[in-house]
C-alpha cells in the first residue's frame, strides 16, 4: 500500500503528516508550559521534520515518524529544565505552522470540490 493512498496524492499526504507532527509538538509544548514550575519535571522535545522530509523525498509521507524525547537541558534549582520563554515561542510557532497546514489542506479540498462540480 502506497503512502499516498489514504489521501490520494503526495501533497495531501505530506500536509496530513506535517499536521500530525505539529499536533504532537503543540501537545508537548503545552505540557512543558503547564509543568514549568513542577519540581523534577523534565521537558519533552518533539522532532519530525527531517523524518518527514526524507519520507516525502522517498515518495511516501506515511513513513514519517514523530519522535518525542526528554530534554537534556540543565535543570534549575528545583530539578526542572523547562525554558518557559522558549516553550512559549515554540507553541506559537507550531500553532501558526499548524494553521498554515490546515489552510493548505482546505485549499486542496476546495480545488477538488471545484474540479468535481465543474460540468463539461
Amino acid at each position: 500500500m502506497s503512502g499516498t493512498s489514504l489521501f490520494g496524492d503526495l501533497a495531501t499526504s505530506s500536509i496530513y503528516q506535517a499536521m500530525q507532527g505539529l499536533w504532537a509538538q503543540q501537545q508537548a509544548d503545552a505540557n512543558n508550559i503547564a509543568n514549568a514550575n513542577t519540581p523534577g519535571y523534565t521537558a519533552k522535545n518533539v522532532s519530525f521534520e527531517s523524518s518527514l522530509a526524507q519520507a516525502v523525498a522517498a515518495g511516501n509521507p506515511a513513513q514519517a515518524h514523530v519522535t518525542t524525547t526528554t530534554s537534556t537541558a540543565p535543570a534549575d534549582q528545583i530539578g526542572n529544565n523547562v525554558n518557559l520563554s522558549s516553550q512559549l515561542v515554540g507553541e506559537e510557532k507550531a500553532g501558526l505552522q499548524f494553521q498554515t497546514m490546515v489552510d493548505a489542506m482546505n485549499a486542496k479540498f476546495q480545488l477538488l470540490t471545484t474540479a468535481i462540480s465543474e460540468q463539461p
